[in-house]
């Protein structure tokens, strides 16, 4: 019986797998305790955990408590992804310009200095309001509360985040005297790969947020 209702609950839940194979072994611990100690009582095993699952609720009574603890955590995770690729890119973009041979100051021009600059506030603002998001859904849940709607809204900046740095990226590129040209080999092949890869895993995340709220 306990393990038709661990199932059951596993079926009921979505969000980092880590996290809910912790929830789960818990709540399974929980019930085997219980279940032990009505035995112990008197009652055979079956009425010992049909009395425990009785006791620990209806899945469709726990289960909400379990996804919003899956939820804060699948936006910790996104927070911390965004702050973690905003930050090594710019290194990874130096890397790749000193590997071409070629310098950031090499990759001059009016447009390509507009595009860098905003780039950079952008960049640090966003790496902040991540930074926010991971402290909210984690010790900030003791004052905040554990507050769904904040997940989702990290799903969404997660899509910002996305749209707007593979926007940037592209200008970068474009503009850029040291990448010559969007379909050179160190164009826009090479914006794919250091910034579409971990763009989409940030997208992936964000979509996670969204489903796990």
């Amino acid at each position: 019986m306990i393990d038709r209702y661990v199932a059951e609950l596993d079926e009921a839940l979505y969000g980092p797998r880590t996290v809910k194979a912790d929830l789960l072994a818990e709540a399974r611990d929980g019930l085997i305790d219980a279940a032990e100690a009505y035995e112990e009582s008197g009652l055979d095993r079956a009425s010992a955990e049909r009395r425990a699952v009785a006791d620990f609720g209806p899945v469709g009574t726990i289960a909400p408590d379990y996804q919003t603890e899956l939820a804060l955590a699948q936006g910790r995770r996104t927070a911390v992804l965004i702050s973690a690729v905003l930050t090594i890119q710019p290194v990874a973009w130096w890397m790749l310009l000193r590997l071409a041979g070629h310098g950031m100051d090499d990759a001059t021009g009016t447009g390509y200095d507009l595009v860098n600059s905003v780039v950079r506030w952008t960049g640090g603002g966003a790496i902040g309001m991540a930074l926010a998001v991971a402290i909210a859904t984690g010790a900030g849940v003791r004052y905040l509360g554990p507050r769904r709607k904040l997940v989702r809204a990290a799903g969404f900046f997660a899509f910002v985040v996305c749209a707007v740095f593979a926007v940037l990226g592209v200008l970068l590129t474009f503009y850029s005297t040291a990448t010559e040209s969007l379909l050179s080999p160190t164009g826009l092949p090479m914006t794919a790969l250091l910034l579409g890869i971990p763009l989409v895993g940030i997208a992936v995340s964000g979509r996670r947020c969204l489903t796990a709220a």
